[in-house]
């Protein structure tokens, strides 16, 4: 049987871990945006861990909403830009089906008026089920279902956040990597010399500067093209065409991104996008 994986959010919610400043959650975004799965061996551990300390459902749930709101992740980023219910439970089913997850969860919405989460979860790596396990998962899906509602109400928001607005957000723009996401984003994923030249460095003392971080300038420079082709798959040109203009090699390529990322190809991203329409003939 292939390696099971859980999503990091739910590990990172489960563990709770004290000490995780802002740029600590910097480097993670970009770290779980090019990879945005952790061993399902350690969702099980973490789960079993929040139990003996006795966390409680709500603290879990609380983290989810925490890591959810710096999360860069591809699948994450597609489904917080939609409007309709519908189309998120069907994004996050496509998800499921498709990315290599330890549990199966598949969602539908009730037909009343407040359209409540039934869930069902299929077990595919284990035959246990922790109830803080169980907790984080549908937090997950509760808050990208209050995203939606939100969007629905006006309250969308103005696009897929890009690398340096997360930094922003966390108030590290002044880290190496913050600056080297500025970079890319403005001149595309241009040689990291060049690119180190720009901020006035050599680019061994940029690679030191991010190692001290936890990153590196490739890291930074393929998040950045894969946040890139992210919102032009979101697009109209054709999938060829997004990759080329990211700065991918080939479609083969950009897909082989997309699959490490949120283990899902481009087009069931596209598909996803547009609310589970059928895509456009190849």
């Amino acid at each position: 049987m292939s390696t099971r994986l859980a999503y990091h959010v739910v590990v990172h919610a489960l563990e709770a871990r004290a000490g995780w400043t802002p740029a600590r959650r910097f480097a993670a975004a970009v770290s779980h945006s090019l990879d945005g799965h952790l061993p399902y061996s350690r969702y099980l551990m973490a789960g079993a861990e929040a139990k003996r300390r006795r966390t409680s459902e709500s603290t879990v749930q609380r983290w989810v909403e925490d890591w959810l709101a710096t999360d860069l992740n591809p699948v994450v980023q597609t489904m917080g830009q939609l409007t309709l219910p519908a189309n998120t439970a069907w994004a996050l089913n496509a998800y499921t089906r498709s990315a290599q997850v330890g549990v199966r969860t598949t969602i539908a919405l009730s037909p009343t008026a407040h359209q409540q989460l039934q869930v069902h979860r299929e077990l595919l790596a284990s035959d246990t089920d922790p109830a803080l396990c169980r907790a984080g998962v549908v937090s997950t899906m509760e808050t990208l279902l209050a995203q939606t509602r939100k969007n629905a109400m006006g309250m969308a928001p103005a696009g897929l956040r890009p690398l340096s607005s997360l930094a922003r957000v966390l108030g590290v723009e002044r880290l190496a990597a913050a600056q080297l996401a500025g970079v890319f984003e403005a001149q595309g994923p241009i040689p990291i010399p060049l690119a180190a030249h720009q901020l006035g460095c050599h680019h061994r003392t940029l690679e030191r500067r991010l190692r001290e971080e936890g990153l590196t300038a490739e890291a930074v420079r393929q998040t950045v093209r894969l946040l890139s082709a992210t919102h032009g798959v979101r697009g109209t040109r054709s999938l060829t065409e997004v990759a080329h203009q990211t700065g991918f090699s080939d479609l083969s390529h950009m897909s082989r991104a997309f699959g490490a990322a949120c283990g899902m190809a481009p087009s069931l991203l596209r598909q996803a996008a547009r609310g589970g329409l059928l895509p456009e003939a190849a």
